[in-house]
């Protein structure tokens, strides 16, 4: 299989049968645009500060399928004249009356997956989910990744608690598996000789908290 993304593969898990996600409940949708933000950070495109976020690079062509959520902020703090509050982003999805920016963004992320490792089954239109043998290998994949012995990688931890925040972890893993994954992130957040990634982990946390609050607002409404 070939190496996905940290947000094509939240799409892929968190996606339901319909190739939709749910109007109901929006927090899958703050966790979708919370990795495409944390996507960005990590490869340098943008900028967190203070749960605001700014441009700071260009974004690469191997992430194409984030551009429309890179215009976004990128219009947002232009207008603004200062970084973007990240809230606001969410917003803008969560929040409008018609799921077009959602659309654009998923339909990128469908488009972004080479025909051969795509898997996916078009449900209607601009809708897909994707098929059983490639759910089951992004999960193996993670399971294999956060239960081995030595540090599980920053893309792994932020999947699995994107997974976790929206509701999606518990459908992958079994109650022990869950069990030992929050021990093993404990133990990550207690161990000094591992502090970088207790600052990832604790910048994932607060960014994350924020996303997922301002998505949570318009849940249930």
């Amino acid at each position: 299989m070939k190496d996905l993304s940290l947000t094509q593969k939240f799409f892929i898990c968190t996606v339901n049968e319909k190739g939709n996600f749910s109007s109901y409940d929006q927090v899958p949708v703050a966790c979708l645009i919370a990795a495409g933000v944390l996507e960005m950070y990590m490869g340098k495109c943008i900028t967190i500060e203070r749960k605001r976020l700014s441009i700071t690079e260009k974004l690469p062509e191997s992430m194409r399928y984030l551009k429309s959520l890179y215009d976004m902020i990128e219009q947002e703090t232009a207008n603004r004249g200062k970084p973007v509050k990240a809230e606001k982003i969410v917003e803008k999805y969560t929040g409008a009356f018609t799921d077009k920016k959602l659309r654009e963004l998923t339909d990128s992320l469908v488009q972004s997956m080479d025909e051969d490792t795509r898997s996916l089954e078009k449900m209607g239109k601009g809708k897909y989910r994707p098929k059983r043998e490639l759910l089951f290998d992004v999960a193996d994949n993670l399971r294999t990744e956060l239960l081995r012995n030595d540090l599980p990688s920053k893309d792994a931890i932020v999947f699995a608690d994107l997974l976790d925040r929206a509701g999606h972890l518990k459908e992958y893993l079994s109650k022990y598996e869950m069990k030992e994954l929050k021990k093993r992130l404990h133990e990550i957040r207690k161990n000094k000789e591992e502090s970088a990634v207790k600052k990832t982990i604790r910048q994932i946390d607060e960014l994350v908290d924020t996303l997922v609050s301002a998505g949570s607002v318009f849940s249930d409404v």
